[in-house]
């Protein structure tokens, strides 16, 4: 997988050094972030409550069981991954830094798995800015529900705007020395932050990027956050 940075509009430089990845376990992710209906369903048979400053159940802006859960900090998403590989006995994980961004371009070597501009009609972010040339859109102020706008070319929604998505890796600089086979980079770095993707509801369109990536500290969490899983094939 060749991932593309330093050449785009709006570019930063912990997106650099460009590399390549080979993405070695064949693995199933979700068509959508968790929901707040699946969600539930966690918080009803473990009692587990985030203790973020963000309510899950009442971020600020209306949400239904259809709507990607937020306040939910990284240690949040790992719990509900182990409890969901102990529920299924399949194994549940959070993606891979590379995992993530190999999904979410989909084959694509452009700024969006789609093209090189974005318009508000294809995904949920701050319409008031815009990328590339791209036109003015929506700010619709809070997430909007999962498969709201078209999938990429492998099926997969929300991976550009709505919410930041948790993946397994710890934050680093830069590219300088992560792994090239896929996993999770987790020596190293700044421990106690991990890795953000995808861009959010907030977030002006560079943000959206599938080559950006963000870092957040592993034990906050806010109504702009939440996180997507995968299942391993073998």
């Amino acid at each position: 997988m060749a991932i593309e940075a330093g050449s785009q509009p709006g570019w930063l430089a912990r997106e650099l050094p460009q590399h390549w990845v080979g993405i070695e376990k064949p693995i199933a992710m979700g068509r959508y972030p968790v929901t707040v209906g699946e969600w539930r369903v966690f918080v009803a048979s473990t009692g587990w409550r985030p203790s973020g400053e963000t309510d899950w159940d009442a971020p600020g802006f209306a949400q239904t069981d259809r709507h990607p859960v937020v306040g939910v900090n990284w240690f949040d998403a790992i719990r509900y991954v182990r409890w969901l590989s102990e529920a299924t006995g399949k194994s549940y994980r959070l993606p891979s830094e590379a995992e993530w961004e190999y999904a979410c371009r989909a084959g694509s070597k452009t700024a969006f798995s789609f093209g090189d501009t974005i318009t508000t009609d294809l995904a949920n972010y701050d319409g008031n800015f815009t990328y590339n040339g791209g036109p003015r859109g929506e700010y619709r102020r809070g997430t909007t529900p999962v498969g709201a706008f078209p999938a990429n070319p492998w099926g997969l929604f929300d991976m550009h705007g709505n919410v930041w998505e948790w993946v397994q890796d710890v934050v680093h600089d830069n590219y300088d020395g992560a792994p090239l086979d896929g996993s999770a980079w987790e020596e190293g770095g700044d421990q106690a932050r991990r890795i953000l993707r995808g861009g959010s509801w907030l977030y002006n369109p560079r943000y959206l990027r599938s080559a950006l990536r963000n870092g957040f500290s592993a034990a906050l969490s806010n109504d702009i956050v939440g996180f997507r899983i995968v299942r391993d094939l073998m």
